[in-house]
């Protein structure tokens, strides 16, 4: 590989950043606020690219003889593996994390409710949008006290068990798509469960006694299950 065609590989990933940072692309893989650094990351590697290209060979000062292959230097043909990231995300273009991970993480530890006192819901008339892992919490928190008797609508997709139970459920990343973590709940007294991987909006009541870590896990008893577009970002 020459100096030339190393400065059009590192042109190739900064094209690449930048095409996933200015789309909704790069929240398949990392968090909303790593847009502007990859944007800028970009940036920067189609700036190295220009100088690379544009600054003199070594040896272009002098007429040393011994400088003269300096013009056909090389670069380890292991270079060409860089591009291997940015042809996937061009060609297979890889879905945000799902089912497949929710349902091998299932045994996972669910994240403990945070420190801050977790205030009464809301006054509606209506169903109360709570996100699941806030619903998980709540229902492990003062025996679900904040969310007994209440229509709330839990937002996510559908994962499944073995023993046929479906739940809905999100997935939540620190920084990246590395360290995520699944929360879901049960979702009882509707049998004919939507197709996996599919987003959905459940409306219904906690089944009072269910909760993270307890012999039965988190459930909802869905009054209506709605189909949704999945979300631009599908993580929390």
């Amino acid at each position: 590989m020459t100096r030339t065609t190393q400065a059009l590989v590192v042109g190739f990933l900064g094209a690449v950043l930048l095409r996933l940072a200015l789309g909704d692309g790069y929240l398949r893989y990392v968090t909303s606020w790593m847009k502007w650094p990859l944007v800028a990351t970009g940036v920067v590697l189609l700036g190295l690219t220009v100088w690379m290209l544009l600054r003199p060979a070594p040896g272009d000062h002098d007429g040393d003889d011994d400088h003269d292959d300096a013009h056909d230097h090389k670069v380890p043909a292991m270079t060409w593996l860089a591009i291997v990231p940015g042809v996937i995300v061009f060609v297979a273009s890889p879905p945000s994390l799902g089912a497949y991970l929710a349902e091998r993480r299932a045994d996972d530890p669910v994240a403990a409710a945070p420190d801050a006192e977790i205030l009464p819901l809301p006054a509606s008339d209506g169903p109360v949008d709570v996100e699941v892992a806030e619903f998980m919490w709540r229902a492990g928190v003062e025996d679900g006290s904040t969310i007994k008797d209440r229509d709330v609508r839990l937002t996510g997709f559908v994962s499944t068990d073995e023993n046929g139970n479906w739940y809905v459920t999100r997935i939540a990343i620190a920084c990246c798509a590395a360290d995520a973590s699944a929360s879901r709940v049960r979702v009882e007294d509707y049998d004919d469960a939507p197709e996996r991987d599919s987003w959905v909006a459940v409306t219904g009541r906690w089944v009072e006694g269910t909760a993270p870590g307890g012999k039965s896990e988190t459930a909802i008893e869905a009054a209506s299950v709605e189909p949704r577009e999945a979300p631009a970002n599908t993580y929390q």
